[in-house]
């Protein structure tokens, strides 16, 4: 009995902590924790890339410190003399000196300490130790830090709850902003506005500057007008203001083009439709006025080498053949 109660509270404790994540994942209040949990997480490979680079840049300079500090100290009483205490306690040995390399990138010791007990190996091992320092320092950290900021980002933009949410937030202040533009527009304060204010308040650098971050041309401002106003009443409202910018906003996209593919193909279909009509109808009309034509001519009697002969003028309201290159020629 004592095990199944320690099963079932160990069970609700489980529950009790996926409720929690779940809240943490729904409340915008925890995105910023939920973004820096997500970016740790995304940066565990890149974490481990790094220790593996880092660790091959210890252990070659820790080989040749250590190289050095074993050449120098060649007998057991250098190696017992006090005054080479700094150079056995830092780099007698590989992973002293690995540890006495991380610590000066690291910031956990000072990195004069350790130049300076590479006095007793000559001056080319310090010029080798200075240059660990500043490639360490100044080309392995700033490497690693970005590699984890970007880490970061990428994290970032895998959250689709995140990017909903900035979504919304960048579309409410866009949203804001063009109420506060309408309402400069909006002189009279009925909701509308007419070409001629449009016009006049085109000249506002605030307005200027606001339509040139939607990348809007406002050099024509008639033709913007007329875009925006949708219904053609002369007057553009606040629902025709913000529909419109939102509509001419930004670049063309693919999905535009393609649309615009789709309406030329419609309308080079509806031409030809219209274009055979028109023959069909020009093909009858000449027929007509041909057998008109030869009943006419029977009545007469005329005729020549060509067909019959008009004997006196058509009536009003008849259709006289229309060839059909002289129709296109139209």
């Amino acid at each position: 009995s004592m095990g199944s109660r320690f099963s079932v509270n160990r069970v609700l404790r489980v529950i009790r902590v996926v409720k929690v994540v779940r809240i943490i994942r729904v409340l915008k209040f925890f995105r910023e924790l939920r973004m820096m949990v997500y970016s740790i997480m995304n940066s565990l490979i890149s974490l481990l890339w790094v220790s593996l680079v880092l660790g091959l840049l210890f252990y070659i300079f820790g080989i040749t410190f250590t190289a050095a500090a074993t050449s120098t100290l060649d007998s057991t009483e250098k190696w017992q003399d006090p005054e080479n205490g700094e150079l056995v306690e830092y780099f007698g040995t590989l992973g002293r000196s690995f540890v006495s390399l991380y610590m000066s990138m690291s910031g956990g010791n000072d990195w004069a300490v350790y130049y300076f007990a590479l006095d007793k190996t000559g001056p080319v091992y310090q010029l080798l130790f200075l240059a660990f320092v500043s490639f360490s320092i100044f080309a392995v950290v700033n490497i690693v830090t970005g590699v984890f900021v970007d880490s970061a980002l990428t994290a970032s933009q895998w959250d689709k709850s995140m990017i909903v949410q900035m979504e919304m937030d960048a579309k409410k202040k866009q949203l804001e902003s063009l109420r506060e533009v309408f309402e400069e527009l909006d002189e009279d304060g009925n909701g509308l506005f007419d070409e001629d204010s449009f016009r006049a308040k085109l000249s506002n650098e605030r307005v200027m500057a606001y339509f040139a971050r939607l990348k809007l041309d406002v050099s024509d401002a008639g033709a913007l007008f007329k875009l925006l106003d949708f219904d053609q009443s002369n007057e553009v409202s606040m629902d025709e203001f913000v529909s419109g910018i939102f509509r001419l906003q930004g670049e063309a996209t693919n999905l535009d083009t393609k649309l615009m593919q789709y309406e030329v193909k419609y309308m080079k279909q509806a031409v030809s439709e219209i274009r055979e009509l028109i023959r069909e109808g020009v093909a009858i009309s000449n027929e007509k006025a041909k057998a008109a034509a030869a009943k006419r001519s029977s009545r007469t009697g005329l005729t020549d080498a060509f067909g019959p002969v008009y004997t006196d003028p058509a009536p009003r309201g008849s259709v006289l053949p229309l060839s059909r290159a002289s129709f296109f020629n139209l």
